[in-house]
């Protein structure tokens, strides 16, 4: 199974189900659906963005991507796929200082992050709520750090949106799902954050995805070097969430690089396929249906994995490489 590399002429700076968004070198947007081979990536001329990039990209009738304008301010584009128009919402009406498009349906959440009385604070909304300022979805949860360094969240397509990371006051890892709730006859539901109940407790969490059919949510990381994985159960009516460990192979990471373990989005079947840094290198682990499986990846910062038309795509550093289908 060989790789091949994403050739653009900038960086990739978003990836989430099967699409890599990033800028390029004269600072205009682009957007390439992940297959095999690689097809042109669709620029934007005119969607002008900072270093940054893309923060987050989506899929939906449009693409939605999030970053920084020519004009400094947070934005929500939503973009044509061939490329032929994009419409900015500016995101100035929730104060956010990063934001990120989720696929949730036909109307979209957007979750967001701004700084209050020195650390950052991580809202949901539904997308109109943030174009209109309207009022979030739950409470808001406190993180550990900057989003980008403390924060990973998926999906909304089929089940719960789910964030894991630096979490909460002490900053601990944790995961918590969005689940809706009941206010009564002929009132709109409500929402709030619900904490994942997680056994063994995780010492990092890296990683949030979803199976291609939805049925299967899981968050991974690591407790004390060790691969972890957890698989969350349906929601409850109330209470905490519950998940149940996922038996792995046994495997020590490396951490202080980038993401110590990636799932692949989108993957098929009822196990979770995962990326993951360990002394002797980047492995692709899959189970075959009899044993789990692994894979030489590229050397680099791990960012995200994505599975996507019959082949996985891994993020490293400021590109993606990808191979046809292991199994």
């Amino acid at each position: 199974m060989d790789w091949t590399t994403l050739e653009v002429a900038g960086r990739v700076t978003a990836m989430r189900q099967g699409l890599a968004a990033g800028v390029t070198d004269d600072g205009n947007a682009f957007v390439v659906p992940l297959r095999l081979p690689h097809p042109e990536p669709t620029t934007y001329d005119g969607l002008l963005l900072d270093s940054f990039g893309v923060l987050g990209v989506a899929r939906g009738e449009q693409t939605w991507l999030t970053g920084r304008g020519a004009d400094g301010r947070l934005h929500l584009w939503s973009a044509y796929v061939d490329g032929s128009m994009f419409v900015p919402h500016s995101l100035d009406s929730v104060d956010a200082m990063w934001a990120a498009p989720v696929s949730d349906g036909a109307s979209g959440r957007v979750v967001t992050s701004h700084l209050e009385g020195g650390s950052w604070r991580l809202r949901a909304f539904d997308r109109e709520s943030a174009v209109l300022g309207g009022p979030p979805l739950g409470q808001e949860l406190v993180l550990g750090a900057a989003p980008h360094e403390a924060l990973t969240y998926g999906p909304a397509d089929h089940g719960p949106l789910v964030v894991a990371g630096a979490i909460g006051e002490s900053g601990a890892a944790s995961a918590w799902a969005l689940a809706s709730v009941d206010t009564g006859p002929g009132r709109t539901p409500g929402a709030e954050w619900r904490r994942v109940h997680l056994l063994p407790a995780p010492t990092e969490l890296s990683s949030v995805a979803a199976g291609a059919d939805g049925r299967h949510t899981w968050v991974a990381g690591h407790v004390d070097g060790r691969l972890t994985a957890y698989a969350v159960l349906p929601l409850p009516f109330r209470g905490p969430v519950r998940s149940a460990t996922v038996s792995l192979p046994p495997v020590d990471v490396v951490t202080g690089s980038g993401r110590p373990v990636v799932l692949v989005d989108g993957v098929p079947g009822p196990l979770p396929w995962f990326v993951v840094a360990t002394a002797r290198g980047h492995r692709l682990c899959w189970h075959n249906g009899a044993e789990w499986k692994a894979h030489p990846v590229p050397g680099g910062r791990l960012r995200g994995a994505s599975y996507h038309d019959g082949s996985v795509h891994v993020w490293i550093d400021d590109t993606v490489h990808s191979a046809p289908d292991p199994v």
